[in-house]
């Protein structure tokens, strides 16, 4: 019985255990697995062959995960094989459906190419967060739910099916539109973790930065590599969709004789939105480069090598906020924890950043740091911001052990802890 209760525990260390990229190219192997059966079953092809390639991705799946160094290279060894022979198959029949299939398939073997897949976690890791504190009331919603995640998996999983074997019974523009709706929502499907409840363990731990000509010491809160991963596919799925609406907008229209170019331009706006979003956000690198350094004397924001310095005397004041969209009458509310700047020419920044200051203002903050990848309870941030930034005299703790504790257990005066 002893062994039986271990044994759950001794594999959610273990999938904890891997780089966030190679848990991502797990999950996508296995929904391929999953999603190759499910649709040769609904065409009633489904043999032998086809069973034992969705295994083979099923089994790869768990290598990955629970098979160590040896499922590692399993893992990639299917992922090659996987993408060369999709590559084959679109040199003897090439097409936009076929190139797209092909670059979503092709995503676990460039994940799992990776430096960081190949990076071994260390064995120790620093203490991580303990706090769990009440929702700060400028987030009108909760920023996660069970009922959220269902939602998206279940209208994700369906239509993103659908559209998959639209985009293989299809004929002409057809199979593009049906390619770019299965991108669409594959994209919902990879994002409902992100709304996943529960608590955020990320470790904290006291890290030197370099200021000007100066180094500063401060706590270090830390974003997740796994829901940055999750972020980046799902933006890459977005942009190929959006690219799908523009080359094949003609089959998206209800009338035979309607004018496809409003779907176009949508679909014009949404690639150069997400595709040179992704593209800078995936140059910044992983999660592991995004991360906040609380130190005595600024904030300091950084995204791989790009850095924004926020001194604590800049800051008016700082509030939950969110950005809200409405997409068929239903009401899309995504959380931030907004900065208010007194005087934004104090700030550090490179030129992209101040670029988008006033595009930020008008959204919802000077400084708007998204929530939903981060590696501790969001409100913990929220509620860490707002102390140091109203209390300067404890700014110089932040150098030191109790300034960790305090972040780490969420010991703010004015916070208040979440009701059981």
């Amino acid at each position: 019985m002893a062994e039986r209760s271990t044994r759950p525990a001794v594999l959610t260390s273990r999938w904890r255990s891997r780089p966030g990229v190679v848990r991502v190219a797990a999950v996508l192997l296995g929904l391929f697995g999953l999603l190759l059966v499910l649709v040769e079953a609904d065409q009633g092809d489904l043999d032998a062959a086809e069973l034992v390639t969705a295994l083979m991705l099923v089994s790869a799946a768990a290598a990955l995960v629970w098979a160590g160094r040896l499922g590692y290279w399993v893992g990639l060894t299917v992922a090659g094989l996987i993408a060369v022979l999709l590559l084959v198959v679109l040199a003897r029949r090439p097409g936009v459906a076929g190139l797209v299939v092909t670059a979503i398939c092709a995503l676990p073997l460039v994940l799992l190419v990776l430096p960081a897949a190949r990076r071994p976690h260390a064995a120790t890791r620093p203490a991580r967060s303990s706090a769990t504190l009440k929702q700060p009331q400028g987030w009108t919603r909760p920023i996660a739910g069970w009922g959220q995640v269902a939602f998206l998996v279940v209208v994700g999983g369906l239509l993103s099916v659908g559209g998959l074997v639209m985009a293989v019974t299809g004929r002409g523009a057809e199979r593009g539109a049906g390619a770019a709706i299965a991108l669409f929502f594959f994209a919902c499907l990879l994002v409902a973790p992100l709304f996943a409840p529960g608590r955020r363990g990320g470790p904290l731990r006291l890290e030197t930065a370099r200021l000007g000509d100066r180094h500063e010491r401060g706590v270090m809160v830390p974003y997740s590599g796994l829901r940055m991963a999750i972020v980046l596919g799902a933006t890459a799925c977005l942009a190929l969709a959006m690219l799908g609406f523009v080359v094949f907008a003609g089959a998206f229209a209800d009338d035979p004789g309607e004018s496809p170019w409003p779907v176009r331009l949508v679909g014009a706006v949404g690639t150069v939105f997400f595709g040179v979003g992704g593209f800078i956000a995936a140059r910044r690198g992983w999660g592991r480069r995004w991360r906040l350094l609380l130190s005595p004397s600024a904030v300091v924001i950084a995204a791989g090598g790009a850095r924004t310095v926020v001194p604590w005397e800049a800051i008016q004041q700082v509030r939950a906020t969110e950005v809200t969209t409405y997409a068929r009458g239903v009401r899309i509310s995504e959380p931030l924890v907004g900065i208010d700047l007194s005087d934004p020419q104090a700030i550090q920044s490179g030129p992209l950043e101040r670029l988008l200051l006033p595009v930020n203002r008008r959204l919802a903050a000077d400084i708007t740091l998204p929530v939903r990848t981060l590696d501790i309870d969001p409100a913990l941030l929220y509620e860490a911001l707002r102390y140091y930034h109203q209390h300067p005299r404890a700014r110089s703790e932040l150098v030191t052990e109790a300034g960790l504790a305090r972040v780490r257990h969420g010991q703010f005066p004015s916070a208040q802890p979440a009701s059981p």
